[in-house]
């Protein structure tokens, strides 16, 4: 989707046994054949370690990492700071080309990203396919994910939908074919039903966020796509820090419980996996769907 990415490889996690190993082996194989001048390591896994000593680059820079030691730090040439709870991840993740002296603004750049025409036109085609009317208004949501501490409610998003609907603002249901069971149920207690996307590609995604008036999403990568192809988004953020984690540049805004609504969501946010580790945040099975409906009619205006 970027014409500078000329390579993605893929951790196979979804492989065991030799299997696994032989994925791996292929990996290693091409970066070693690529002899890469830059390696940049974002977390803190060892193979990123393993990896500057073994690739022997001319630059390999990380972050430091106090529970590392001194195997980890000696791995690269240069260490960027560690972690905050205060910045963007955008601009974290920068700080590493600015320990490298690559990067020498004080800004992160936006992200960005191009729509082909040949997807543009796919796009149109599915949308008059489904009897999307590009003259009135266009929703895209993102409900589901792998986390499910991070969702708010099917109902919430339900009672969202047929709000929105009734104000004839056309509503797309969006996500991965793993999404699909959970944008099943959405659509069955919907009311007024929206159209559901099915078998979309990244790409198709990225098309489809391109259009649309509106992201409104849970805290996911939606968020981040949405910021990527300019369209303005709402972030419903639960457990997680919008501070390290909310959109970046662009037009949104971030919904979020706190101490203001409620003293019980003075803890928001917690970083844990639901309250006291149940996998159910409270700060987001409470939350308002008109709170959420307001927002967005805000939005489009």
């Amino acid at each position: 989707m970027n014409k500078r990415v000329r390579h993605v490889f893929v951790i196979p996690r979804d492989k065991n046994g030799l299997n696994k190993i032989t994925a791996y082996f292929k990996i290693f194989k091409h970066l070693f054949k690529e002899h890469y001048d830059l390696l940049a390591q974002f977390s803190n896994d060892w193979r990123g370690a393993f990896l500057a000593r073994l690739l022997k680059v001319d630059i390999a820079v990380s972050r430091k990492a106090p529970r590392r030691g001194s195997f980890w730090h000696n791995s690269f040439n240069y260490l960027a700071p560690e972690l905050d709870h205060i910045r963007p991840m955008a601009e974290q993740d920068v700080d590493l080309l600015r320990s490298a002296n690559i990067y020498k603004k004080s800004t992160a750049p936006a992200y960005e990203l191009d729509i082909s025409s040949s997807q543009k036109n796919k796009l149109n085609t599915w949308a008059y396919d489904h009897g999307v009317d590009f003259k009135n208004k266009l929703i895209v949501i993102h409900g589901s994910s792998r986390w499910k501490f991070k969702e708010i409610p099917l109902t919430t998003w339900a009672s969202i939908i047929d709000e929105l609907k009734s104000k004839k603002i056309n509503i797309v249901l969006s996500g991965s074919q793993e999404d699909l069971k959970t944008n099943e149920l959405i659509f069955n207690l919907c009311s007024l039903k929206p159209i559901l996307a099915q078998n979309f590609s990244l790409e198709d995604t990225a098309a489809l966020y391109k259009s649309a008036d509106l992201i409104l999403t849970i805290d996911s990568m939606s968020t981040h796509l949405a910021s990527a192809v300019k369209t303005p988004v709402i972030s419903i953020f639960g457990p997680t820090n919008e501070k390290n984690w909310g959109p970046w540049k662009g037009k949104y805004r971030v919904i979020g419980l706190s101490a203001q609504d409620a003293e019980m969501f003075a803890c928001r946010p917690c970083g844990m996996d639901g309250c006291e580790g149940s996998k159910i945040s409270q700060c987001l099975v409470q939350m308002d769907p008109q709170k959420i409906v307001r927002e967005a009619i805000a939005m489009l205006k």
